[in-house]
């Protein structure tokens, strides 16, 4: 099984080498392979067998992964879990799954006092008890575990309704790890911050520089100064994060006196990139910009631009490409009736490949909307040009028709950011009696800003046609964002 097989390969080939590093300790390859090892016969104590689900409620940190990678030896399915989400929605998804333990660290356990009847046991990943479990189990024989088999639900970021669980195996991971692998080409001397939580689809992009036996640093949650002190601390080379994430770290004060030379190279993910973050960026770091394209439902990251294809500031106009799709995986876009558009016209992006889940858990009607003879709907449009880039427009659901013309709110929000007063915006669609649906913007003015409603509209009629532009502009003090930085619009639209 690919997992086991990962830690078996980084033992052999860097024992002493350091796997992973959080806020309270570090471990090398070989004590990580042997801790996983040990606590997957500690969980088989517990009664946790092979099918099992078991719910994880933590912050980012060793533990969680020593979970994944134990539970993974056991055939038993990981169940990351927000660690932000109220207790019903915990309650639910724990219910849903039919998990039958619960581990988490103790504040949070703390906070959800009730579960579902299905979990049997509740254990805290910061307890001597969790450091001690396995050290005295006896040796048993762990099962055989296919790639085949499921290892994890793993919960999308549900911008749009409630979160589905993801079932995926060990084979998904080890079809993207292997693409990424190729088109990347990390070296085991990596150095990665990971500003990311391990609780949905974005943890991939961990797994597949551990493939490739990089460190990996852990933060229980991201500030710009936490960021900021681990590229410093541990002269990381590399930092994955969302782009909101980077224009925060380079506003905060410590950035000015942080050394930030190790790094070389920055991916970021699961928005568009402003054009004014990446010019900013590129003139004070000096380092290179991966951009990752993924989701969920396919495995994870399964499109990438890499720092040789990234324009320079000055020549980006409209958007930076997602990229290209990366080897063992397919990509096109398509029309309504699933037919392949030509190059270079907007059509929804679907994926097919040994990358994609199993199914949405115990969800055969979720599962069937989402597929397209046996390619994946992503939900986004987008467009492939003539050397096979991948650019997105919008969401498919975000999408306004406005007397039947099709608007986009990213080009609208794009224009936008490029007043200087203008600090955030989201756009929606508005009932209009006259033409269906107009843009409404919602704008966070850069702190201390004088700016109106009239100059922004004024700003964007120069740069957009008069069916594009928003009919009204409100301020308002935070564009709502989930983990993943990606604008949450229902939020919006109520």
């Amino acid at each position: 099984m690919w997992l086991t097989q990962l830690l078996e390969r980084n033992r052999q080939c860097f024992p002493d080498r350091t796997a992973l590093v959080d806020e309270e300790r570090h471990v090398t390859w070989a004590e990580f392979h042997d801790r996983t090892l040990e606590l997957a016969h500690g969980l088989a104590e517990l009664g946790i067998e092979r099918g099992d689900r078991v719910a994880v409620l933590s912050k980012d940190r060793i533990e969680v992964l020593e979970s994944y990678f134990a539970l993974a030896r056991l055939g038993a399915l990981f169940v990351p879990l927000n660690h932000s989400l109220a207790g019903p929605e915990v309650a639910g998804i724990v219910e849903r799954v039919g998990a039958v333990a619960v581990l988490g660290e103790s504040d949070l356990l703390d906070r959800h006092p009730r579960l579902p009847e299905s979990v049997r046991v509740r254990m805290a990943l910061d307890k001597p008890a969790f450091a001690a479990l396995g050290s005295l189990a006896a040796e048993r024989e762990l099962p055989r575990v296919a790639d085949t088999d499921p290892i994890a639900v793993l919960h999308t970021s549900a911008t749009t309704g409630q979160a589905k669980g993801v079932t995926v195996d060990s084979g998904s991971f080890r079809a993207i790890a292997l693409g990424w692998l190729v088109m990347a080409r990390p070296g085991d001397d990596i150095v990665m911050v990971n500003c990311c939580p391990l609780y949905h689809g974005s943890m991939v992009v961990s797994l597949t520089y551990m493939a490739a036996g990089a460190t990996v640093v852990l933060m229980p949650g991201f500030t710009p100064q936490r960021a900021l002190a681990a590229v410093e601390r541990h002269h990381a080379t590399h930092l994955w994060m969302v782009p909101q994430m980077l224009r925060f770290m380079l506003r905060a004060k410590a950035a000015q006196r942080t050394d930030l030379s190790s790094l070389r190279e920055i991916l970021y993910g699961a928005a568009p990139m402003p054009l004014d973050v990446y010019a900013e960026a590129v003139e004070r770091l000096g380092c290179g910009f991966r951009q990752v394209y993924g989701m969920t439902e396919v495995g994870g990251p399964f499109v990438t631009l890499g720092p040789d294809e990234h324009p320079a500031p000055g020549d980006v106009t409209a958007r930076i490409p997602c990229g290209r799709v990366v080897p063992g995986m397919s990509a096109r876009a398509v029309d309504r009736d699933g037919r392949e558009v030509p190059r270079g016209e907007i059509g929804e992006i679907v994926v097919r490949g040994p990358g994609v889940m199993q199914g949405y858990w115990n969800d055969p009607r979720a599962t069937r909307e989402i597929g397209l003879d046996g390619w994946i709907r992503t939900g986004d449009l987008g467009l492939v040009d003539d050397e096979g880039r991948i650019s997105l427009v919008d969401r498919t659901k975000d999408v306004i028709i406005r007397a039947g013309q099709n608007v986009y709110p990213s080009e609208i929000e794009r224009a936008l950011m490029t007043h200087p007063a203008v600090h955030d915006a989201a756009v929606v669609g508005t009932p209009d009696e006259d033409y269906g649906e107009v843009p409404r913007a919602y704008v966070v003015p850069e702190p201390g800003a004088d700016v109106s409603p009239a100059e922004l509209l004024g700003h964007v009629a120069g740069l957009l046609a008069p069916y594009k532009r928003p009919r009204h502009v409100e301020f308002i003090e935070q564009v709502p964002r989930n983990p993943a930085g990606k604008i949450v619009k229902k939020l919006l639209r109520s």
